[in-house]
């Protein structure tokens, strides 16, 4: 079987073409010897002679250079094809930045920013995926997105990230809660409530438990469970128990009257909203400019 390459065929026509092996020796900017190799390369592996060496200083195909020079040159245009398209691949990929971010944050704090930062650049293919934290994890962590976006007080052991904000939490309930509208209610008191929560066994369940934990409330009576805060919110307006969440995600809700906060006499609460970054792939532009954007929007007070 022949094999020929690129660059052998590459030498061969710029001989054709420029007329002389001396001629294609400063086409390419290599010595002529070099020319005279690459020929004999082809030789050997076709089993013929190309040029007719008994015309001076003139490069005059044989028969079977020839022949050799249609296929070279479809060779070469096909190959210079695949390269374009090949680049234009890797353009279009280094362009595009894969996100995963969690629901809570991407369909409230996040929600207008990503619209009006993929309405101004439009360089840049935003690909977002919206996911629970488990699934934000796995997704960095397979490589199948360039960034990951969450709310955690706890760093991945085996993936790097980096701190971008903190956001409030707030425990709600229906305006006509026995604690809504009361001074100053102890953690402790609130051990003695019904809550409804998401589903207890998720990493959220897992990290809303801690985050009450770690202001006094010992216990969750949890009487209803959901993975979409609108059903959360909604049992909460019925009056069923005490919600909590993300304040920006019931501001609409607290300015409508439709909900009410719980005045806790304890810290407030907060959670680190972390960048989790990819190392397995590379940090293009694109994907460190959107890192930038999103240092930014947390950074602003909201």
């Amino acid at each position: 079987m022949i094999s020929l390459s690129s660059r052998a065929l590459q030498v061969f026509v710029a001989i054709v073409d420029a007329g002389s092996f001396a001629g294609a020796a400063r086409r390419l900017g290599i010595a002529q010897p070099s020319i005279s190799a690459h020929v004999q390369g082809l030789e050997r592996e076709t089993g013929a002679r190309l040029f007719d060496r008994t015309s001076g200083r003139q490069a005059t195909l044989t028969e079977a250079g020839r022949s050799l020079l249609v296929h070279a040159r479809d060779q070469l245009e096909r190959t210079t094809r695949l390269e374009r398209e090949l680049a234009a691949g890797a353009e279009e990929a280094s362009s595009t930045v894969a996100f995963a971010c969690q629901r809570s944050l991407a369909l409230t704090i996040l929600r207008a920013p990503v619209a009006e930062y993929a309405r101004t650049r439009r360089d840049t293919r935003l690909s977002v995926r919206i996911a629970f934290q488990e699934e934000v994890i796995a997704a960095v962590r397979m490589g199948a997105t360039d960034l990951g976006c969450l709310m955690s007080n706890e760093e991945s052991d085996d993936i790097p990230s980096i701190l971008i904000g903190r956001q409030r939490f707030v425990i709600f309930a229906a305006p006509d809660h026995p604690l809504a509208g009361k001074k100053r209610v102890r953690p402790q008191d609130l051990s003695d409530q019904d809550f409804i929560g998401p589903v207890a066994s998720s990493m959220f369940g897992r990290t809303q438990k801690k985050l009450l934990a770690d202001i006094g409330v010992e216990r969750m009576r949890v009487v209803a469970e959901g993975t979409e805060f609108s059903l959360v919110r909604d049992l909460a307006a019925a009056g069923l128990g005490l919600g909590c969440s993300l304040h920006a995600s019931v501001e609409p809700d607290l300015a409508a009257g439709r909900l009410a906060l719980i005045d806790i006499d304890g810290p407030p609460l907060f959670l680190d909203v972390r960048l989790l970054m990819n190392p397995q792939r590379r940090l293009a532009r694109p994907v460190r400019e959107f890192t930038d954007f999103l240092r930014e929007t947390f950074a602003t007070p909201r």
